[in-house]
Formats: structure tokens, C-alpha cells, sequence
């Protein structure tokens, strides 16, 4: 699998916004709305896309824009790991786990031709041969079958337990209109596809200004309930506390995520916004290098993680946006009590363990919110108490992908937020244990651990996979090369008369555009 940087906190290089923004209403009541705007829903990105290309857009800033124009064969009920129906109306899946029969619904493509199993087909072809990050998703398809216009056929070489999610995963294959595939075929319309769409969401892309923002139209043609919103305007302003004096000012209805924990205290209620948290599927990790001198022994390792207090830490850090770990897998992936992990603090006995003299490097991405500092901080100031010296500093990501190829000169620790690609524990564990996962960052490696998620992978039966997969997370995180932190729930401040608020676990930093309306 390619890696995805963005599964890491994104790097936003933006200002921390102060606990008081100036400068804004101090009114109970929502602003109002001027009539021209009324039907324009107003956000921001911290940075541009890097493609509008669904089969190349592996990222987590430009979620908003890829969920409103594409659809897939399948997606997540609102608040929940469920899966619905998308493009797919139902879907029926055999008994060895091998092929999965897709009815696809009556829908149109934004200029109104129609939504056939041959388009699918299409797309879903176009994935493998772009062969990008997502590509992935469709590695173990044997052939595809369309033995009518609205039935869609996968047939698979083996079991994959996660194929109906990787349907419904934000990065997951979409349907593209045909016309421009074929319009386009020089280069599979990539050129085109980079800042233009051709999908059947509830909008159409139909202005992107790099640097400054993107225009999205309501689709005319959309399968499914018109939105409220004519238009939604994403601008690009890649300072938070801009960000938030503007939506105070009344100049944007939202900031989905990189809030300072300092702002959304002061902000709840204030000038009518109101504060969400959702449940989320991002979970911060402790990679730890077992390739430095001072990390070999797992019992030193053990040590230092208990030393943190993870409990008092996660308390002081993320506050009400998170809750300490108490699985390997972040919930609801994995049923209640499996793979349970826990970090009881006994001062004395962490302290007898870890050899006197003990000096770490701890790096962090930088972020718009500031949490990744305020961890590794609190992480000095945690394992000073039993005489371990700090050092804690910042780092792009592009260093950090490159620490597995030295382990023996990277950092001993790095602080990182994944989010898997679907919600199943395959998503979760695959990234971050497995020998070749995207995010193992200091190459861990356990030939039992891998060998049991591969086996859990092709395994029919959900129960036992899912008993395979626990196996495999106990066994990790024994072994401390990774230590589960915090589960962080998605915060964002909205406009009090925002509507129709519907948001995803599986689907990060955005929410369902074409449910939104307003008061």
C-alpha cells in the first residue's frame, strides 16, 4: 500500500489562535445571515487539495469536496460504522466471501447521462491502471461481470475481509462519468480529473482557484434529496485564528477541525456558534524506534510509556476531544474488552526500570491546533519525574517517512494521529504493525503478527477474523514498538443555525454537504 501522509496530523504551519479572538460579537444569538448568502454554505480549507482526482486523492484536507461530487457503491450511515447503500441500492455477498453482486440504483451523472455497471466497471479499471494510493483497494479483484445495466459483479481471487468497507472508505474506488474518461484517454483524464470533476454527488466542482478557494454548484441531476445549498464556497486561509475571527464576523458557517482547545472553550455559545464533537476513528500513537540504543529493551520501553500517566495526560491535553485508549484498535472496530491494553502508573517500580542517565528525542508534525507540541511537552515534563531527559522538537512529514529507511539515526519517539482508510480492524492494524505498513514508522516487525492479520484478512468467518485480529493487536502492542494513546473525537465550530449536521466516524474533518441547511 502507498503511503497516505495526511493518515498523520496534516503539517498546517498555522498561528495558534488565542482563547479571545478580537474583534467579534459577544451576542448569544447567531449573526444574521445576509439574504444574498442565505443559500451559500461558507467554509475554509488550511491548504489546497493536491487533486480533485478521486483515484489519486489519498489526502484528508479536500475530504468536503471529494464526498460532495463523487459517490462510490456504498458508504457509512450518518454517526456510525454501518454500511449503506450509495450508487449500490443493495448489494448481496456469496458464501465463500468472494463475490459481491451490486444493484445499482437509478442515478445520473451530473450532466445526465446515466449510471450503468459498464460505467462502473470503468472506474473501477481506471483505479488499478492509475495505480496511485488507493489502487490498493482493488488489488485482490479477479474480474468484474455487468451481465445487465443496473447489476455489478466483483469477483475476487481470495477472501478480503474489508472489501465491502473499502466501498464505502472516503479514499474508496468512485464512480467517474465515462464520457470524460473517454474524452480524456491520453493520460486516463488525469490532467482533466486534477482540478475538474465528473461525478454524481449532490454538487459539481465548478471553480478551483489555487491558493484562494473552490466553488462547488448543487447538481441538478443529483440520485438523491436536493440540498439545502445552492452553492458552497471553500476558502483557502491557512490560519486558524483567521479562520475563527471570520466565522465570529459572520463571513463562514464553519472550522471543521484544527481548533485550539483554548478557542472552543471560549467559543462555545458565544456570538450563537455552537461546538461539535464527533466520534472519530484518528487515534494518537506513540511510535517508539526499537532500533536506538537506549529503546532495545522492551522492558525500558514498557517503562517510559507507563511513566506518562496516560490517563492524567490525555486529560491535560485533548480535554473533552478525546478519551485514553483502552483497546489496540480504536472503537468501534473490534468488539467491547478485545485486545485491551492499560499503562498502570507505579512511579517507583517505572523508575527502578529505566536505567539512569536516559535521554530520548521525542518529534511531532506541526499542527493547527497545537495538541502534538502540548503532548511531547507534557511527555518532558512526565518522564522527567523519573529521570529520563527530553528532548522534544518539531519535523515535516516528508522527514519523517524518511526515518525508516535509518532507524538507527531517527528519533526514538514520534507522535502521530492515523486514521485508517475504513472502519475494520484490518484498516487499523495493517498501517501501523504490519512489517509493511504506511505508518510504521521504525519498521516493527513480528512474523506472527503479520501472519495472523493475513490470515484474518482471508478468513469468512467475521467472528474469528475478528478474534485474529485481536490476537494480532494484543501481540503489538506487548511489544511496545507502537503505544495506542487517545482516541480523538473530530471538533469543529459551526454556525448555531446550520441544519441537518450529519457527520461520519470513518470520514475525517467534514461533513455531509448536501444534509446541511439552515434556520
Amino acid at each position: 500500500m502507498k503511503t497516505r501522509a495526511s493518515l498523520v496530523v496534516v503539517a498546517v504551519t498555522a498561528g495558534l489562535a488565542l482563547a479571545g479572538c478580537g474583534g467579534a460579537a459577544s451576542s448569544d444569538k447567531t449573526a444574521k445571515v445576509d439574504p444574498a448568502v442565505q443559500r451559500v454554505l461558507r467554509l475554509a480549507f488550511f491548504s489546497d487539495m493536491a487533486t480533485a482526482d478521486p483515484n489519486v486523492f489519498y489526502d484528508i484536507e479536500g475530504d468536503a469536496i471529494s464526498q460532495s461530487v463523487y459517490d462510490g457503491l456504498l458508504r457509512y450511515r450518518a454517526g456510525t460504522t454501518e454500511l449503506e447503500g450509495a450508487l449500490a441500492e443493495s448489494w448481496k455477498v456469496s458464501g465463500d466471501r468472494r463475490t459481491y453482486t451490486f444493484a445499482l440504483r437509478d442515478a445520473k451523472f451530473s450532466d445526465g447521462s446515466p449510471v450503468t455497471s459498464d460505467a462502473v466497471q470503468k472506474s473501477f479499471e481506471r483505479l488499478t491502471k492509475v495505480d496511485q494510493g488507493p489502487a490498493y483497494m482493488l488489488a485482490d479483484v479477479k474480474r468484474y461481470v455487468t451481465p445487465d445495466p443496473r447489476t455489478f459483479v466483483v469477483e475476487l481471487k481470495q477472501p478480503v475481509a474489508s472489501f465491502a468497507d473499502l466501498m464505502a472508505s472516503v479514499w474508496g474506488p468512485k464512480v467517474i462519468n465515462p464520457s470524460v474518461l473517454d474524452k480524456y484517454s491520453k493520460d486516463q483524464a488525469q490532467k482533466h480529473l486534477k482540478t475538474n470533476a465528473a461525478g454524481t454527488g449532490p454538487f459539481m466542482l465548478t471553480s478551483w482557484r489555487p491558493g484562494k478557494g473552490y466553488t462547488l454548484k448543487r447538481n441538478p441531476n443529483y440520485w438523491g434529496k436536493e440540498p439545502y445549498f445552492e452553492r458552497v464556497e471553500i476558502a483557502v486561509k491557512p490560519d486558524v485564528s483567521s479562520q475563527l475571527l471570520e466565522l465570529q464576523r459572520g463571513d463562514l458557517d464553519g472550522v471543521l477541525h484544527g481548533v485550539p482547545l483554548s478557542s472552543v472553550q471560549s467559543l462555545k455559545g458565544k456570538g450563537g456558534l455552537k461546538v461539535e464533537r464527533f466520534d472519530s476513528l484518528g487515534t494518537v500513537t506513540l511510535a517508539i524506534n526499537q532500533d536506538r540504543p537506549e529503546l532495545k529493551d522492551r522492558a525500558v520501553r514498557e517503562a517510559l510509556v507507563r511513566a506518562l500517566d496516560v490517563p492524567t495526560l490525555v486529560r491535560n491535553v485533548w480535554g473533552e476531544s478525546a478519551t485514553a485508549m483502552k483497546s489496540a484498535y480504536p472503537q468501534p472496530l473490534l468488539p467491547s474488552g478485545a485486545a485491551p491494553i492499560s499503562y498502570p502508573y507505579d512511579q517507583a517500580a517505572i523508575k527502578a526500570a529505566i536505567p539512569k542517565g536516559t535521554k530520548v528525542e521525542v518529534v511531532y508534525s506541526p499542527d493547527s491546533s497545537g495538541v502534538q507540541r502540548r503532548f511531547a511537552d507534557l511527555m518532558r515534563q512526565q518522564l522527567g519525574k523519573v529521570g529520563v531527559t527530553v528532548s522534544p522538537r518539531q519535523a515535516e512529514l516528508s522527514a519523517v517517512f524518511a526515518y525508516r529507511d535509518n532507524t538507527a539515526k531517527a528519533p526514538d519517539f514520534y507522535i502521530s494521529t492515523p486514521t485508517p482508510d475504513a472502519a475494520t480492524p484490518d484498516a487499523w492494524a495493517r498501517i501501523v504493525w504490519h512489517s509493511g505498513g504506511g505508518l510504521n514508522f521504525f519498521n516493527y516487525a513480528n512474523k506472527q503478527v503479520d501472519a495472523k492479520m493475513d490470515q484474518a484478512v482471508k478468513e469468512p468467518d467475521e467472528a474469528r477474523a475478528k478474534a485474529l485480529y485481536a490476537e494480532a493487536g494484543t501481540m503489538a502492542v506487548s511489544e511496545f514498538g507502537e503505544a495506542p494513546i487517545a482516541q480523538v473525537k473530530d471538533t469543529m465550530v459551526l454556525r448555531g443555525d446550520l441544519t441537518g449536521v450529519e457527520h461520519v466516524p470513518a470520514y475525517p474533518w467534514t461533513l455531509n454537504l448536501g444534509e446541511l441547511g439552515r434556520k
